[in-house]
């Protein structure tokens, strides 16, 4: 659990975790230099927990999503790894068949599952339906559709996140470095999904997931699939097609975030869309112009 400033959800994100019907289970929370009172929240929380079930880390200085979950997998003994950042929920009896799911099929790196986003002030459900194609590639699909796995749902096999050892990677854009190692681990392992919800995810103004929207999230794909690209060379021939024409249609959105703010990196990466797949681009851009035709007639 990587927590910071979540001093009033703390408490009730370590006890989703704690009253799971799963006994071999150790929380480690660490509090990434909170300004609140996050970090003594927890620490009441491993006090009233039963010994050895719950361990409480402070950071003295703030390091980043990145680095604190590194820093957790680090104190990790388990074979299976489980996220929960400090403001969202577990729901009661999401681990023991996610366990069984990955110890009866040693090929399965890792398990999903569905989610509830819900507004935190008035715990109204809120939609969320990200798609992917269920029998397509998984790499292929991480690459076309972007990280359509919701964190707080998985439970993976350590030895899947060791294979590579890439494990969390602090990168230039918040947010992704569970992205970065989702695409490693589907390199090498099988994933499942079971439509079962598992968790609620909290939108407040505070979550991090603000942070990325609000800012170039298009180029931020393309940074981080260029830096996988780069990590693993051998990537490419399996994404065939998709390894130019999600680029091409990644770049088009980019030039649609930057014409106001940088009119001519703009017009870089249009060109740069064209270059990588003509007939992406050009589809993403009647895309583009169909949306904002839809939207000025709503």
């Amino acid at each position: 659990m990587a927590a910071r400033n979540h001093g009033a959800f703390a408490a009730d994100a370590a006890a989703s975790v704690l009253e799971q019907d799963y006994e071999p289970l150790e929380l480690i929370a660490i509090d990434d230099a909170s300004d609140d009172e996050t970090a003594d929240v927890l620490e009441d929380c491993a006090a009233a927990a039963p010994r050895g079930r719950m361990v409480v880390v402070r950071h003295e200085r703030q390091e980043g999503i990145a680095a604190t979950r590194a820093n957790a997998l680090r104190l990790a003994e388990g074979d299976f790894i489980g996220l929960l950042d400090s403001d969202d929920l577990w729901l009661p009896g999401k681990v023991r068949p996610q366990v069984e799911l990955l110890a009866d099929d040693p090929g399965l790196g890792l398990t999903h599952a569905a989610f509830e986003a819900f507004n935190s002030e008035t715990g109204q459900a809120l939609p969320w339906d990200p798609e992917w194609d269920l029998e397509d590639d998984q790499l292929v699909e991480l690459v076309r559709r972007g990280c359509f796995i919701m964190p707080g749902t998985t439970l993976i096999r350590r030895a899947a996140i060791d294979t590579r050892g890439v494990g969390f990677v602090t990168l230039d854009y918040a947010s992704y470095d569970d992205y970065l190692l989702f695409l490693t681990i589907a390199l090498d392992w099988r994933f499942a999904y079971e439509p079962r919800t598992v968790m609620r995810y909290r939108r407040h103004e505070g979550n991090l997931t603000n942070l990325l929207f609000a800012g170039n999230l298009p180029r931020a794909r393309l940074d981080l699939l260029a830096e996988f690209l780069r990590r693993f060379p051998e990537a490419r021939d399996r994404l065939g097609p998709e390894r130019r024409r999600t680029p091409a249609r990644l770049l088009i959105r980019a030039a649609v975030y930057e014409r106001t703010r940088d009119p001519a990196q703009a017009a870089a990466s249009l060109l740069s869309a064209l270059r990588q797949h003509p007939g992406a681009a050009v589809g993403e851009i009647t895309s583009v112009l169909r949306s904002r035709r839809l939207t000025r007639v709503a």
